[in-house]
């Protein structure tokens, strides 16, 4: 197809390859053709300016001719099976719509569309340079190229001027981010200043995370040994401060005892014991940069209902601990060399008052301990085992190095010599071990609250308090009923977590 074929041609000229009109249709549509031309421009001789005639070239492309697939009539569809398509476009003067009469008329120069008269389209769903639906190969029709544009030369997008061939464009390439790419000014991803353990690790593994450094546990001890120190130090002077107010005097120390009533000063070291609590979860937020409450279990939180459910076998752990004591004294009678006087009820007004003090900051002051000891102290050594199949680095990474320490140093923090020593050994490494297969504090807390809780009422109510502070040691045979006791509770522990379906690692 001629890419400078133009509109289609006038009716006055058949397709090629149509048969020519009849001579009497001919005259007739020659008569109507004066008629209009005498009616637009006067006598049918003479057109205006800007008219184009078959006569003459069209405006613009090759000379007109006439599509085959539309002819003007009917009598001129030489196939049968063609389809008739959409009328030729009105020959019409352009510019009797845009000029007044009486006004020069713009004419086109040669090879310039003319004005308002559209180009040629191609046909709905069809192919550039394809013939027109029932056209005739070869036949001009619609699907024609652009006006003005010979085939095979470049389209409008053409590249802007004063560049080279093969040159990209102006405007490329672009400046500023790119399309997915963070912008000028806006900040990318931050990376999270609170990490949690990664699944699966078990409870002395969580302080093991994206966020550990060596150094870390070494800081958070110092910082927790400095933070304890001024915690105790403010609330034993706010103490001394309300003593002051309602006694109406200062107090002196003596020993380990902080004031003379003995009630207060149990009650004012419960407070200071109390209080390494919120100092624990602090040291674990700031220094190791993971959940406050990972120290407390493997859910980020305290398991309050499964901390009740463990109270149950710990009431059975002081019965069965007490009720074995009688045996062995009974058994070994010259076992205990204590000879001093058991005491007697002091009555319920002068043990209330105790007993309510008792009820309140035991609890506290044992998940203090617990937190401390069982809590941070296991999490931080345990999270010095590195990866590795060596067998140095399996038992880094096993509970066993951070039990034994953490084991250690709550002997060390108490007054108890001789066998008492080892018997608070067992119960720490016994609270520990229910620590990480249970995944939490829980059972501990419960133990260790219920058995200061028996500790601290029973002598209350026998009038024994005044020397709750002493420490000493014990006979033997403290083992012989404690051992039995600490697997009895470390079974039902278990047994229930297993019932609970309790989570043991992170997840």
């Amino acid at each position: 197809m001629d890419a400078h074929q133009g509109p289609p041609p006038p009716p006055d000229q058949p397709a090629a390859g149509s048969p020519p009109d009849p001579p009497d249709r001919r005259g007739a549509d020659e008569a109507g053709a004066g008629e209009v031309r005498a009616v637009d421009g006067g006598s049918a001789g003479e057109r205006p300016p800007g008219f184009w005639s078959p006569e003459q070239p069209p405006p613009w492309g090759s000379p007109p001719q006439q599509p085959a697939a539309y002819p003007m009539n009917p009598h001129q569809q030489s196939n049968p099976y063609q389809h008739p398509g959409p009328p030729p476009w009105p020959q019409q003067n352009p510019s009797q719509y845009d000029q007044p009469p009486g006004q020069p008329q713009y004419s086109p120069e040669q090879g310039q569309p003319g004005h308002g008269q559209p180009p040629a389209q191609p046909g709905y769903g069809q192919a550039p340079g394809q013939p027109g639906y029932g056209q005739a190969p070869g036949q001009p029709g619609y699907g024609q190229p652009p006006y003005g544009q010979a085939s095979g030369q470049p389209g409008y997008w053409q590249p802007p001027y004063g560049l080279a061939p093969g040159q990209p464009p102006y405007g490329q390439p672009q400046y500023g981010p790119q399309y997915g790419q963070v912008g000028f000014g806006v900040r990318g991803p931050v990376e999270p200043r609170i990490v949690a353990a990664p699944a699966g690790e078990p409870f002395h593994r969580l302080a093991r995370t994206a966020k550990f450094r060596w150094w870390r546990p070494l800081a958070g001890t110092a910082l927790l040994v400095v933070i304890a120190l001024f915690l105790t130090v403010a609330v034993l002077i706010a103490w001394e401060v309300v003593h002051r107010i309602v006694a109406g005097d200062f107090t002196v120390p003596e020993g380990n005892t902080l004031f003379p009533n003995t009630t207060e000063d149990l009650a004012a070291q419960l407070v200071m014991l109390g209080i390494l609590t919120p100092a624990v979860l602090l040291v674990v937020w700031v220094v190791q940069r993971r959940p406050a409450w990972s120290v407390a279990s493997v859910q980020n939180r305290l398991r309050l209902r499964w901390l009740a459910l463990c109270c149950l076998p710990a009431l059975g752990y002081l019965a069965l601990s007490y009720v074995l004591s009688l045996a062995t004294d009974a058994i070994f009678p010259g076992a205990d060399t204590d000879t001093s006087d058991s005491g007697s009820w002091v009555g319920l007004s002068a043990f209330l008052v105790s007993a309510v003090l008792i009820l309140l900051l035991v609890p506290f002051q044992s998940a203090a301990e617990e937190f401390l000891f069982r809590g941070w102290l296991v999490q931080a050594v345990g999270s010095y085992g590195p990866a590795g199949d060596s067998v140095v680095k399996r038992i880094l990474r096993s509970p066993w190095p951070a039990l034994v320490i953490s084991s250690a140093a709550f002997v060390s923090a108490h007054g108890y010599t001789g066998w008492a020593m080892a018997d608070i050994f067992l119960f720490a490494m016994t609270a520990g071990w229910l620590a990480i297969r249970t995944g939490g504090l829980e059972a501990g807390i419960a133990l260790h609250t219920m058995n200061n809780l028996f500790a601290f009422l029973l002598p209350a109510a026998m009038g024994q308090l005044d020397g709750w502070s002493n420490q000493g040691g014990a006979p033997w045979t403290l083992l012989v009923s404690d051992i039995p006791s600490l697997v009895f509770y470390a079974y039902a522990v278990l047994w229930l977590a297993k019932r609970q379906k309790i989570a043991t690692v992170s997840g």
